[in-house]
C-alpha cells in the first residue's frame, strides 16, 4: 500500500495571473454597444410614450419623463464605456483569462483540461463591424463558463481551432 501525503504549496511559486498582460477586446465592439443601447432607448421611449398617454388622465409631468429617460441614456452610456475598458482576456499555453465587471471584478482562468466545448457566436450589430464573441464551456457548468465578446471574426475562429485542438490532443492522450 502506498503511503498517501498531502503536501502544502509554497504559494509564493504559484504563477501570477494578476502579472499577465491581458488583450483588449476590439475598438468596435463599443460601436456594437452603442448601437443596443440606441435600440434599447427607441423601446424605451415607445415605451415611455405609450405610458404617458396611458396615464393622460392623471396628467403626469412630462419634464420627469423626458429627465428620467436622458439619465437612463447617460448611466447606461457611462457604464458600459467602463466596463468595456476594464474587459482583457489572454490565451496561454495551458489556459484562458478573462477579466470583466466594474463594481464587482470577475477573473475566471480556466485551464484547457476543463474546457468542454467552443462556440463562435456573430450578432446582427457585431456581424456589421466583423466581431464575434468567443462561448467557452466547461465542466464546472453555468459558473464556470465565459464569453469573450467583441473579437475580431478571424481572431476569434483562430482561437477556437486552437482551442479545440488542444481538446483533441487531450481526448488522444486519455486526459
Amino acid at each position: 500500500m502506498q503511503d498517501f501525503t498531502n503536501e502544502n504549496l509554497d504559494l509564493s511559486l504559484l504563477p501570477k495571473y494578476e502579472t499577465v498582460a491581458l488583450n483588449e477586446v476590439d475598438k468596435n465592439y463599443w460601436k456594437v454597444i452603442l448601437l443596443n443601447i440606441v435600440l434599447f432607448m427607441v423601446f424605451l421611449a415607445l415605451a415611455a410614450a405609450v405610458l404617458f398617454f396611458l396615464l393622460k388622465a392623471l396628467k403626469p409631468e412630462p419634464y420627469l419623463f423626458i429627465g428620467g429617460y436622458v439619465l437612463i441614456g447617460i448611466l447606461l452610456v457611462a457604464f458600459y464605456a467602463i466596463s468595456v475598458k476594464k474587459r482583457g482576456y489572454a490565451i496561454r499555453e495551458k489556459d484562458v483569462i478573462y477579466k470583466s465587471g466594474i463594481i464587482s471584478i470577475t477573473t475566471s482562468v480556466i485551464p484547457f483540461t476543463r474546457i468542454q466545448h467552443i462556440t463562435l457566436n456573430e450578432g446582427v450589430f457585431s456581424r456589421m463591424f466583423q466581431l464575434a464573441s468567443l462561448h467557452i464551456y466547461t465542466a464546472g457548468g453555468v459558473s464556470g463558463n465565459i464569453v469573450i465578446p467583441g473579437l475580431p471574426i478571424e481572431l476569434a475562429k483562430t482561437i477556437k481551432e486552437e482551442l479545440t485542438r488542444q481538446l483533441n490532443n487531450q481526448e488522444a492522450n486519455g486526459n
